[in-house]
């Protein structure tokens, strides 16, 4: 037994230096660990560092699901010919082309909910009058009024034939019974909980495609809190975005790809068949263009993460970013640093109403590294929640990426780059009045803070990577 779990271990490190593909700093982190704590140090690296079993899965099933769904594996220059768009939005459109094999696509219209109430109620309404399927991935699902109003819904619709694919995080859902989705199950409807097994790397997307026509993206779970029904994060403020038109065919190809690498084996060939038997949809384009990131350890590439500097570079004039906690890796802040020295003005909107006890001292340390540079630093007066970058007026990403190193480079996430249109003047509208309901977090405040607070953001500053 002795010589077997030696071996595991000698195959483990092994592994960590010539099939992980980690950066040098974190695996040679890794291979100290496993060395200085033995078995302790590999049941830590099974849960926080491994990821050559979902990359392993993850590569085989998108080559078979390619084979079966050709649209997924095309490649193409994006044609800019013929449309009105900056200098800023070109560079971001190349770059994510080029870098992401992100397609070029276009809506015909959107809204954009910062309310829950109101995305739920139209949320609902669309998913009522859907006659051929309906695709749902959320990070969270919660246990309570709304997300029991989802899963009855769901049901009336898998009884009329309805095809309903539901997804949801393994971890982020266990205190939701599995006993809730049942009516769905037997009435025909699907349910996966992705990655159920104990893992640092979680399904943080938040996907609605109905009809292959109707989607959503945002920063929105299923809950009541995010109808503003929390008693202590209240109130609530967070972004999700409605498109109607082509670009919903992306979202089905990103939701089917998720689906394909969850399915069980047994469901296969099944999923595949469906896959086979929708439709082709019209390709066209508009001048309401954007484009759909996606994230995760499955790939070597720090998709969003790059996204996200392509935006920053771009950058002439502005950046505005809004999320629930501020902990970037160091490329993000360097670029961010760099663009206030060279004249662009930083605004970051982060929540007035706590976090939790060890994010808010770690986001607190990195917005005083921005005042430094001259950026402005607003509190909401409530919890915002919501995941947004708007650049010089011109693009604008909205979705489920936290500024943080887990959403920048760990987390299976999504987010949408809208590009010179009305969506993005219709955000820069909404910024501009969330800063009514926010007070101003100085370079005064952030040096006058106690000596605790100072002890908290050092101690917590070490677990950043893991936040």
């Amino acid at each position: 037994m002795k010589m077997i779990l030696l071996i595991v271990y000698i195959l483990t490190i092994l592994g960590v230096i010539f099939l992980e593909r980690k950066s040098p700093t974190e695996a040679m982190l890794w291979v100290v660990v496993l060395v200085c704590l033995p078995y302790v140090g590999l049941v830590l690296y099974l849960i926080f560092g491994s990821t050559i079993s979902i990359k392993i899965t993850a590569y085989a099933r998108k080559k078979r699901l390619r084979r079966h769904y050709p649209a997924l594996a095309l490649e193409e220059k994006p044609k800019l010919d013929g449309f009105q768009l900056s200098d800023e939005d070109r560079q971001v459109i190349q770059f994510n082309a080029s870098y992401n094999q992100s397609k070029l696509t276009c809506y015909d219209d959107a809204k954009i909910y910062i309310k829950g109430e109101s995305h739920y109620r139209q949320l609902f309404a669309d998913i009522a009058g859907a006659k051929e399927c309906i695709y749902i991935e959320f990070y969270t699902i919660h246990h309570d009024c709304v997300g029991q109003a989802l899963v009855e819904a769901l049901t009336r619709k898998a009884k009329e034939g309805v095809k309903v694919l539901v997804m949801c995080d393994f971890i982020a859902n266990v205190s939701t019974p599995a006993k809730m989705f049942k009516p769905l199950k037997e009435a025909g409807g699907k349910v996966i909980r992705i990655k159920p097994f104990l893992t640092h790397y979680r399904s943080h997307r938040k996907i609605v495609v109905i009809d292959h026509t109707i989607s959503y993206i945002g920063g929105m779970n299923i809950g009541q809190k995010y109808a503003d029904l929390d008693k202590l994060k209240t109130p609530w403020r967070d972004t999700q975005v409605r498109m109607a038109g082509p670009c919903a065919a992306i979202l089905d190809g990103h939701f089917l790809t998720d689906w394909l690498c969850s399915v069980r084996r047994r469901d296969w060939d099944e999923t595949v068949a469906y896959v086979d038997s929708i439709p082709g949809t019209e390709r066209r384009m508009n001048g309401n263009l954007c484009q759909f990131i996606v994230g995760g350890v499955d790939t070597n590439k720090e998709s969003v993460k790059m996204c996200y500097l392509s935006m920053i570079r771009s950058a002439k004039k502005s950046i505005r970013i809004q999320t629930p906690y501020f902990i970037p890796d160091a490329s993000i802040l360097d670029a961010l640093k760099a663009a206030a020295a060279a004249g662009v003005q930083i605004e970051l909107m982060i929540p007035g109403i706590k976090a939790s006890f060890f994010l808010d001292p770690v986001t607190t340390y990195y917005c005083g590294q921005l005042l430094g540079y001259g950026a402005k630093i607003y509190k909401y007066q409530g919890y915002i929640h919501a995941k947004t970058m708007v650049v010089d007026d011109e693009l604008c990403c909205i979705g489920s990426v936290n500024m943080d190193v887990r959403s920048l480079k760990v987390d299976d996430e999504i987010c949408g780059v809208f590009y010179a249109n009305p969506t993005v003047h219709q955000y820069t509208k909404i910024y501009d009045a969330d800063i009514g309901r926010c007070s101003l977090y100085n370079l005064e405040q952030f040096v006058s803070r106690g000596t605790w607070e100072r002890f908290l953001e050092s101690f917590f500053l070490m677990f950043a990577p893991l936040m």
